[in-house]
């Protein structure tokens, strides 16, 4: 095996990384020895790390934390263990961003999916309604992790999509991130769409009722609709307006205080109802209860075919 042990790694190394174990196997074959596979060692190998691995071929990484994959053929072996998603091993010296928790990186993160490229940091700031400097710190994680590329004078020239929502949920959880009435209508689900319309407050439909929103006439869901998810701006008086109760279990109203209000400035009207941006929308399918995932997966194929940049 050839090792490349590093002390950092960040998933935008990993390409170049490949390249110069490529070199050096190939020098070693030339003295005769046989290389059955290039490998990468550090400290710790975040997901976005690892995921880069795997695109370009390793066969493996291990890491302090305990994250461990080895895929070779001969002899046939395939190992894989879990560690930690998180870094364990932070320098104190190190003040780079490290996550995209809160409101603020959200902003910026959605932007990403709407806007144009190129577009520069202040631009990028001006439209998301951020400091200057939250967008520069967020474009710098961002790069480092192989998400968007970068031209010369710092501009964002492409975002890879896939790979912007993967990196956002790992720091945005919907039931986590928002706060959350779980509540039942006992009239049914068509009720409360029914009467969504005449409620006065904001409200925004999230989960599988806005992906059916999303997907093409003619396309079935992977999954029937059982719950709503809604952001709502006056959660109480939704629920008075809906008949909905409050509930521990059987749920099928999820009732949500958002984490911002950029939900409801990126919402879309479709039909009378208003649905959450289709970012946001599979964030919130792919970090929530059930099957939703499968949705998330099934919305960003129909993604692929209508909005650049979802392909990856």
């Amino acid at each position: 095996m050839l090792l490349e042990c590093k002390s950092v790694v960040v998933p935008r190394d990993v390409a170049g990384m490949v390249n110069q174990l490529k070199t050096y196997a190939k020098a070693a074959e030339k003295r005769g020895i046989e290389v059955g596979g290039l490998m990468l060692a550090a400290p710790f190998v975040s997901p976005t790390t690892r995921a880069q691995a795997e695109q370009h071929h390793l066969v493996g990484w291990f890491d302090l934390t305990g994250n461990l994959r080895l895929q070779v053929e001969r002899p046939a072996l395939f190992l894989d263990r879990t560690g930690s998603d998180r870094n364990g091993f932070r320098d104190p010296a190190d003040r780079l961003l490290k996550s995209l928790r809160g409101p603020a990186a959200a902003k910026v993160v959605l932007e990403l999916f709407d806007t144009s490229e190129p577009v520069g940091v202040r631009d990028l700031a001006g439209r998301a309604q951020v400091g200057a400097a939250t967008s520069a710190r967020v474009l710098e994680l961002l790069d480092r992790e192989a998400v968007l590329t970068r031209g010369e004078d710092g501009a964002v020239t492409a975002v890879r999509k896939r790979a912007l929502v993967d990196r956002w949920v790992q720091d945005y959880k919907v039931m986590a991130s928002n706060e959350v009435i779980t509540t039942v209508d006992p009239r049914g689900l068509s009720h409360a769409l029914a009467t969504l319309p005449s409620v006065d407050s904001r409200v925004v439909l999230t989960g599988s009722a806005a992906a059916r929103a999303y997907l093409p006439d003619g396309l079935t869901a992977v999954s029937p609709l059982v719950s709503l998810s809604l952001y709502a701006e006056d959660p109480v008086g939704l629920m008075d307006r809906l008949g909905l109760r409050s509930v521990e279990r059987g749920m099928n109203v999820l009732v949500m205080r958002p984490y911002d209000e950029v939900v409801y400035a990126r919402s879309r009207r479709i039909e009378g109802l208003d649905y959450a941006a289709p970012a946001q929308v599979v964030a919130d399918l792919l970090t929530g209860p059930g099957r939703s995932a499968e949705e998330a997966q099934q919305l960003m194929t129909v993604l692929e075919t209508s909005e650049a940049g979802w392909k990856e």
